[in-house]
């Protein structure tokens, strides 16, 4: 397994496309959990029983996106900058 990745590394391209599946690997493992974490607190919606609750259960909703907004928009980055990196 070591040899194959050692020799797709020798070429720029094979670099880059290393680059960007681990990156799109990431995004679609990312993107999942940000989804199942979404249901989770859209259902804390439903279940509220109070105008406190609904509260905190809109809050979480709210956290949730921008984490997981912040942190995907940083991956895709961060790819972006490994494939720069490689051209140079």
């Amino acid at each position: 397994m070591l040899g194959i990745v050692l020799a797709i590394v020798r070429d720029t391209v094979g670099r880059i496309a290393l680059v960007i599946f681990f990156t799109a690997l990431g995004e679609v493992v990312l993107g999942t959990t940000a989804v199942l974490a979404l249901f989770q607190t859209i259902g804390a919606i439903g279940m509220a029983r109070g105008l406190f609750e609904h509260g905190q259960a809109v809050a979480a909703t709210t956290l949730v996106l921008i984490i997981a907004i912040t942190i995907l928009s940083m991956w895709l980055f961060v790819g972006a900058w490994l494939v720069q990196a490689v051209l140079l």
